[in-house]
């Protein structure tokens, strides 16, 4: 497989953190249209958390599985986990491209660095994004 660069950069943490304050700044105001960005901003987030959560969790399901089934039931076992962790990463890559354009219209430079035609970058987005907010949450040592 081709993976990507695990040293290229795909989150930039300083644009996450300034969306997150421009949209809660204009939902304080009132602004309905503010508030819903915020909950799909939030959503968005959650799917790319959910995608790295999903693909540990299949792992482990896979490797069970290969570990107590055969045949038929195997094979749809790992598809089934195959499945899901396709349909979670269907949805990372949409988000990437939500929270870009959402960005943009705050008029704040992009979130996700890569190209989201790229299957990998995105992964390795939703892995440095889960990383980096972790390393950075509140009351962490830095």
């Amino acid at each position: 497989m081709d993976y990507v660069n695990p040293n290229k950069k795909l989150f930039c943490f300083e644009n996450y953190v300034k969306l997150a304050e421009a949209l809660g700044a204009a939902a304080k105001t009132g602004d309905y249209d503010a508030q819903q960005d915020s909950r799909d901003f939030a959503r968005a987030c959650e799917s790319f958390h959910e995608y790295v959560l999903n693909v540990d969790m299949s792992e482990t399901q896979i490797r069970l599985a290969y570990a107590r089934f055969e045949g038929a039931e195997l094979r749809d076992r790992v598809s089934h986990y195959d499945s899901m962790r396709r349909a979670y990463h269907e949805r990372a890559i949409a988000n990437t491209s939500l929270v870009n354009n959402m960005a943009r219209f705050y008029g704040i430079e992009k979130i996700f660095l890569g190209d989201n035609a790229d299957r990998y970058e995105v992964a390795d987005f939703c892995l440095q994004i889960t990383n980096e907010i972790f390393l950075n949450r509140r009351g962490a040592k830095n």
